[in-house]
């Protein structure tokens, strides 16, 4: 399974020109992958309240939720 979570403004990986042809070119089934598209740049997604529920929801679906 593949999550990618990208900024759009990411001057190291542009959306258009790197990302999105990644994510394209990814042999994961199409129901296995997403990609969620975030204002910013790099690195400003991790900061972001709505990515980090992103990236736990899919580890909670892919790995089981974490035990307390």
């Amino acid at each position: 399974p593949v999550l990618m979570l990208n900024g759009r403004y990411d001057f190291l990986a542009p959306y258009e020109t790197s990302s999105k042809p990644l994510f394209d070119a990814l042999g994961t089934p199409s129901d296995q992958k997403a990609q969620k598209l975030y204002d910013g740049g790099h690195g400003d997604i991790v900061k972001r309240p709505e990515a980090i529920g992103e990236m736990l929801s899919w580890l909670d679906k892919y790995l089981g939720p974490a035990a307390n």
